[in-house]
């Protein structure tokens, strides 16, 4: 029974990541339309943020994850204005060749500039204390992780479902052209959802690092965790992405658990598949939209 409550909680830990992670995938694509395959790289830069902050410049541990998500959000929105902005119109392969490249591109920036050798931070001794709940012992960082995500996709929940800047967002994704025709500003829109998503992807590096190492190549699989998630919930949709992420991140953690760490990604994918044999859209995807905010 302790294992089982055990694995419970490490899969929150994971679903956590996986909520933010993919969660930012899901806004790209519901509001912005672009299939972005760069997705994890920037997780993996964004972990690089976190640990100049944290280890080299020595700033406390919370100033470091603020600091960590707005140059993260800094740096996409950079990349969007500069290079992603001129591919929303472009087909979806043209759109995967681009995101791959910049992919490849990170990936070789951040070897020139940290090296190809894994960086691992260790966090304060305050948040490695083990707490009893129960029978069983949780450290508080992970308490910080699974509280920080459900702080965070709460207040995102709110931005986007009660403020002008968030029902613009809703607008976009559901008909881009009307939103042109009645004024709204859809660039400016959609610089705002990259820059969301991207935030994101700081503080889930922020957040994981602590519990695994970062290195040049480890975007590759986040963006494959970010995408089996949002196909699982549904293409654009955040709720699906959430729910989702809750259901790899369960299902990993009990594998790991039971049977063995070396197929938890199995384990994953079978889930997918399955479900997607019921439901070939996702859990909350709608098959009769191209793309959009479905499900708030």
């Amino acid at each position: 029974m302790n294992l089982f409550v055990s694995e419970i909680v490490n899969g929150l830990v994971l679903a956590s990541f996986f909520a933010l992670l993919a969660g930012g995938l899901a806004l790209i694509f519901g509001v912005v339309g672009i299939v972005n395959f760069a997705h994890g790289d920037f997780v993996m830069i964004a972990g690089y943020f976190f640990y100049e902050f944290y280890v080299y410049m020595h700033l406390p541990y919370l100033v470091a994850i603020v600091l960590t998500m707005l140059a993260t959000a800094a740096f996409g929105g950079a990349i969007y204005w500069l290079a992603l902005r001129h591919l929303i119109a472009r087909a979806w392969y043209a759109q995967l060749l681009a995101t791959l490249g910049l992919s490849i591109l990170f990936e070789n920036i951040a070897q020139e500039i940290w090296s190809p050798n894994a960086r691992s931070v260790a966090t304060p001794s305050t948040l490695q204390t083990a707490m009893r709940i129960g029978t069983v012992n949780v450290t508080v960082q992970d308490l910080y992780v699974v509280i920080g995500t459900i702080i965070c996709l709460l207040s995102l929940w709110l931005v986007i479902a009660k403020t002008r800047w968030g029902k613009a967002m809703r607008a976009v994704s559901q008909n881009r052209e009307a939103c042109i025709v009645t004024g709204i500003n859809v660039k400016l829109v959609a610089l705002l959802a990259f820059t969301i998503s991207t935030a994101l992807c700081g503080l889930a590096a922020a957040l994981v690092l602590p519990l695994q190492d970062v290195y040049p190549t480890v975007g590759l699989a986040f963006t494959t965790q970010a995408f089996v998630v949002v196909i699982l919930g549904g293409m654009g949709s955040m709720r699906g992405a959430v729910v989702a992420a809750v259901i790899i991140g369960l299902v990993d953690a009990l594998a790991a658990g039971y049977i063995s760490s070396a197929y938890t990604d199995a384990f994953g994918y079978a889930v997918m598949i399955l479900i997607l044999l019921v439901h070939p859209a996702g859990l909350f995807g709608d098959p009769s939209q191209r793309r959009g905010w479905v499900a708030l």
